[in-house]
């Protein structure tokens, strides 16, 4: 408030109350002073008094008294007709009028609906937005990397032990051996094609197959010759020796000449096909089903092992790869973005401004709103926007009130 106002309204009001004391003084004490006084100087301070604390009485009777039990002067002045101020009397009303007419008038819940439409629209073809929420989610992993591992290993680890449960059964195995394997296997051209990647196997390792076979050779020849002529001193090393001797070399050759000869590659088809058929009959036999399920519950035992370590190891780059990836923000950008905004306008133009109204819910939020505030915090307020205005009003009482008693004093000196 300016504070000549303040100054003015102090003393306009110690004025008018002392005023309102001579008023009570005369009537008890019949003091009445100079003529000039009577007549001219005190009918206009009471008149201005009477305009002055009118303005105030009624200011004050918008907010008091707040509650409507209690003891408050202006409850006795009005003989206990005015319980309550207009404003804490009528809180309720106020908040439902102004509830209506503010969402009607002034903030009207369609336009909002609509700017907040737009607004987002806008916001999801943003390209600094975009770049905001790739630096924060980039920050937000390398801030929770061990949260993110903590959270994201064990659901995929679960998720693929449960594959690798439903997958690896004895059913799916002999389903597995019927409808792919042994189809193969059942081929000519397959057998045949087998047949020779174990004979260019062998044939690969004849200097293996060589030193086995002399080993095998030396040994057994060692054992017979000793078991036969053990009246002969050292008869098994001599014999080991002899075979020691021998042309392995030319051995080795006649072994791959040998691995050449076609007889073999149809030996070894016909092996791989009795072998198919031993190999199925086994599958659907009963004693097949428990050995089954040792040797897929110890597959699985070794796959979940090396999926633990492989997550362990490699979903922590894998994450960071994909969250920095260009291709994924470009992939957003292009695609994510403009689809999410088609979705949404199409949201807006049909539920979206509906839900909107429905969520804001402006007219229940004003009223509960005013309904829930402190009338004397209101007061307060009011005070502090409206105080000079205030002020004003009682200045301006005691000033009319003044000229209007001046004015009945003139007219009654005129009339006489």
């Amino acid at each position: 408030m300016n504070r000549f106002l303040k100054k003015l309204q102090i003393v306009l009001s110690a004025v008018s109350w002392m005023t309102i004391a001579a008023i009570v003084g005369k009537a008890v004490a019949g003091w009445s002073g100079p003529e000039w006084f009577s007549f001219w100087v005190f009918p206009v301070m009471v008149s201005a008094a009477v305009g002055y604390l009118t303005n105030f009485i009624a200011i004050e009777m918008l907010f008091k008294p707040y509650e409507r039990t209690g003891f408050h002067w202006l409850r006795v002045l009005s003989l206990g007709l005015w319980r309550q101020g207009m404003i804490p009397a009528n809180k309720a009303k106020i908040g439902h009028v102004l509830g209506e007419e503010i969402t009607e008038r002034l903030l009207k819940p369609e336009e909002i609906s609509r700017e907040i439409g737009a607004r987002l629209s806008k916001m999801s073809t943003d390209p600094a937005l975009l770049e905001q929420i790739r630096t924060a989610v980039q920050l937000m992993l390398r801030k929770n990397e061990e949260t993110v591992i903590r959270f994201l290993i064990p659901r995929i680890e679960a998720s693929l032990s449960e594959a690798l449960d439903q997958s690896l059964t004895p059913e799916n195995l002999r389903i597995f051996w019927d409808e792919v394997l042994e189809k193969q296997l059942s081929s000519p051209a397959v057998r045949g094609t087998l047949a020779s990647g174990i004979v260019s196997g062998l044939r690969a390792r004849t200097p293996e197959l060589r030193e086995l076979l002399r080993e095998f050779l030396r040994d057994g020849v060692r054992r017979y010759v000793n078991d036969r002529l053990a009246f002969i001193p050292r008869s098994g090393e001599i014999a080991a020796g002899i075979v020691n001797h021998l042309n392995w070399n030319d051995i080795e050759l006649q072994i791959a000449a040998k691995l050449e000869d076609e007889r073999i590659y149809g030996l070894i088809g016909e092996e791989l096909s009795e072998q198919t058929v031993r190999l199925r009959s086994w599958l659907h036999s009963d004693e097949a089903a428990p050995q089954m399920r040792g040797f897929l519950d110890g597959t699985r035992a070794k796959l979940g092992e090396f999926l633990h370590l492989w997550l362990t190891e490699n979903v922590p780059q894998m994450a960071n790869r994909i969250l920095t990836s260009d291709d994924l923000w470009g992939w957003v950008r292009g695609e994510l973005l403009p689809a999410l905004q088609r979705y949404l306008d199409f949201w807006m133009a049909h539920e979206g401004r509906r839900i909107i109204v429905e969520m804001l819910d402006l007219n229940n939020r004003i009223e509960q709103s005013i309904a829930g505030q402190d009338v004397r915090e209101f007061h307060g307020m009011i005070n502090r926007i409206a105080a000079e205005h205030l002020g004003m009003i009682q200045v301006l009482g005691y000033i009319l009130g003044a000229i209007v008693g001046a004015l009945q004093q003139i007219a009654a000196l005129l009339s006489h």
